[in-house]
């Protein structure tokens, strides 16, 4: 260690582990991906696993240096470190329950969506369904005529269920190429 900042930020690894850096610039790029995509995007069980395991042994190892008073400096940063990491977390989390309340009805409804999400969402998702339709209902709906009170269809006319917000599949997505890949042709 020659005291340069990167050797503060080392955290010594076991085994084949990958290193906590890597999986923060996964997890910044997929919390990019699905702040940025209409839809609610696949549900990266692995990617939090490893930054949740990793980010624990780097907190026990953080303890670990309050013994030494000649590592006040690095445990200071690694402390701040494990702060930011946290917050990626977070801010991941959060920015998929924004898209889980906006479309519940869409998600319950597709399978295809309901797969994307983790058992805990599945879960967080149909209780936040049923709450919002059960206020609605005793605030709204019970106050209208019979035939408009269904929470998710109104017409008979229309098929499928119109009442249900899905999400905007024709809104543009911008996105960066990390390699040249020369000309593309994209459909209309």
């Amino acid at each position: 260690m020659d005291g340069s900042a990167a050797d503060l930020l080392e955290f010594p690894l076991t085994g084949e582990e990958v290193p906590l850096a890597s999986d923060i610039e996964l997890l910044i790029q997929a919390t990019l991906n699905e702040k940025n995509a209409p839809e609610i995007l696949e549900f990266k069980t692995e990617l939090l696993q490893r930054v949740e395991d990793q980010l624990k042994k780097q907190e026990e190892y953080t303890e670990q240096l309050e013994q030494d008073v000649e590592q006040e400096t690095r445990r200071m940063v690694l402390s701040l470190e494990n702060k930011r990491v946290r917050y990626l977390v977070k801010l991941y989390y959060r920015t998929r329950l924004r898209k889980i309340e906006r479309f519940a009805a869409c998600i319950l409804d597709d399978e295809n969506y309901s797969n994307r999400l983790s058992g805990h969402e599945v879960e967080y998702c149909q209780q936040y369904f049923v709450l919002v339709g059960k206020h609605l209902k005793e605030v709204v709906l019970d106050q209208l005529p019979e035939d408009l009170q269904p929470l998710v269809k109104t017409s008979k006319l229309v098929p499928g269920n119109d009442l249900i917000p899905y999400p905007p599949m024709d809104t543009h997505v911008f996105c960066k190429l990390l390699t040249d890949v020369g000309a593309v042709q994209l459909d209309e």
